[in-house]
């Protein structure tokens, strides 16, 4: 279905509706409508006008679900059922049940278009990213992760690399490869902070080869980031995702599983551990007190 076709059929046609729904009248005036150039300034309702003004925001927001609609509609007859709704005087041509069923019909047929549309999108999207990386892979300054994530270094950085189990803090611009941006943590002024093995594949395998400080723009394909899936509205199926991503500080984490895992270094703690115990020595120096009190307690049968 054409939209731009259909909105453009649409808002003259409100422009008739508005006119019905003010008074009885404008409904003769619709003949002139022959000639799209000429109407269109002699129709113009006068939206100073409270009632005009609240019928054509109505008719607006009619115009906005009709533009949802994504099979073909044939607006002179929808226009026609509204003015048989609205004005008594016209007989309605369907019964309240046969147009429920007609209703569903019409979800029906938007299901299966919507289910065709996003088939062909998402093949033409992985089209389109089989295109780009080939593209890429003819750039000398184009180097490639592990997993196939593209990437150009911006800025060299001279930190330390993230592994797995760091915390990383970023800043980055994600956008569609038509560049549709959907975030941006530069815009927001605030840098993101997460642990590199809580993001999506592409991004894990990109962190991992960037040095603290540095700044790249990375190519991550739809199988490394959200799939056949998407992230609709945002996402679409099959999406590349494009990043500019600066890496801005490494928290490494602390490596408390290698101290265990080391016997010797074990031992050791247990050996500090009486060190450490003093404060219990402590308690027991109390304790020597009260024996010494009850020293005296024995003497006495001795002075017996």
């Amino acid at each position: 279905m054409n939209f731009s076709r259909l909105s453009c059929a649409v808002l003259p046609l409100c422009s008739v509706l508005v006119a019905c729904g003010g008074a009885q009248k404008p409904a003769v005036e619709p003949a002139p409508a022959a000639d799209t150039t000429a109407v269109a300034v002699p129709v113009r309702p006068d939206l100073d006008n409270p009632t005009n003004r609240y019928s054509y925001a109505l008719g607006m927001d009619l115009g906005k679900a009709i533009a949802n609609v994504n099979v073909p509609l044939n607006l002179e007859v929808l226009m026609g059922a509204i003015q048989d709704q609205v004005d008594s005087a016209r007989p309605v041509l369907m019964a309240d049940t046969v147009a429920e069923s007609a209703l569903q019909d019409l979800l029906l047929q938007m299901q299966k278009q919507k289910e065709a549309d996003e088939k062909v999108a998402a093949q033409k999207a992985l089209e389109e990213q089989t295109k780009i990386l080939a593209e890429n892979a003819k750039d000398s300054t184009v180097k490639v992760t592990p997993k196939g994530v593209q990437y150009k270094v911006l800025k060299d950085g001279e930190g330390i690399s993230p592994k797995q189990g760091d915390r990383v803090q970023v800043h980055y611009v994600g956008s569609l490869l038509d560049g549709t941006e959907f975030d941006n943590s530069v815009k927001r002024g605030e840098p993101l902070e997460f642990p590199v093995n809580a993001v999506i594949e592409g991004w894990q395998d990109l962190l991992q080869v960037m040095k603290e400080g540095m700044k790249v723009k990375a190519w991550i394909p739809s199988a490394l980031a959200y799939g056949e899936a998407g992230v609709p509205p945002m996402i679409p199926a099959n999406a590349m995702l494009v990043f500019e991503v600066e890496l801005l500080k490494v928290y490494a984490e602390v490596p408390v599983i290698d101290s265990t895992a080391i016997a010797p270094a074990a031992e050791p703690a247990k050996a500090t551990a009486p060190a450490a115990e003093p404060a219990k020595a402590a308690e027991p120096a109390k304790a020597e007190t009260k024996p010494a009190e009850k020293k005296p307690a024995e003497t006495k049968p001795a002075k017996k």
